[in-house]
């Protein structure tokens, strides 16, 4: 009975030990494909694949809150899931495309760390460019209103160059539901203040 138990507290140290020392691989979508998430202050908003084109995934995604709502179309490349283009309104939204540029940059694994700068637009039209310092800090179970899933942490540190704004905001990704499943903004002035958190909601996978 003692060796039973001693295999079992064995088992129960080894998979979750093993599962945090894989290095997780961009997912693989697939047409059809869809995510709706929930923002803490109220309101869904969703992400569809619409295919497959030379070489790239493409989404339709539309956002109703923010400084930038409305419906994007969003092209990643398909082993890193950088965001190399996206178009709204017939036209390429350079400011957004970059901010997402390396938000992802797979595979991911506890330790890595990278980093890549971008230009944004203030509300009051002036031009200034933020840097982002990513880690993927833990593997972390948690629960949302979808399930509960497993998932790696990731912290994104953004400041502005040449003066003294920063936030941090986290993100969970989840290899089971092939996307983040919560985005959290530590408070900071730099967000916008319509809402603090969302989380996946509901999702389809084929």
């Amino acid at each position: 009975m003692k060796k039973v138990a001693i295999f079992i507290g064995f088992l129960l140290f080894v998979i979750p030990t093993s599962w945090a020392q894989e290095k997780i691989q961009a997912p693989v979508w697939k047409a059809g494909e869809k995510w709706t998430f929930r923002y803490d202050t109220g309101g869904d908003w969703s992400i569809e694949i619409i295919g497959e084109e030379k070489g790239l995934y493409v989404d339709a995604t539309t956002r109703i809150k923010g400084r930038m709502p409305g419906t994007y179309t969003r092209y990643y490349d398909k082993n890193s899931l950088n965001c190399v283009s996206i178009i709204k309104d017939g036209k390429e939204n350079v400011y957004e495309r970059d901010s997402l540029n390396k938000y992802f940059d797979f595979y991911l694994y506890v330790g890595k760390t990278w980093s890549y700068s971008y230009e944004m637009i203030s509300p009051s039209n002036q031009t200034f460019r933020v840097v982002s310092e990513l880690s993927a800090v833990q593997y972390e179970e948690i629960e949302v209103p979808a399930g509960k899933f497993k998932t790696i942490k990731v912290k994104n540190k953004l400041f502005i160059t040449g003066g003294t704004s920063s936030g941090i905001l986290n993100y969970w990704w989840s290899p089971d539901a092939k996307t983040v499943v919560r985005v959290e903004y530590e408070p900071s002035k730099i967000w916008n203040p319509e809402y603090s958190k969302f989380e996946l909601i509901s999702f389809y996978l084929k």
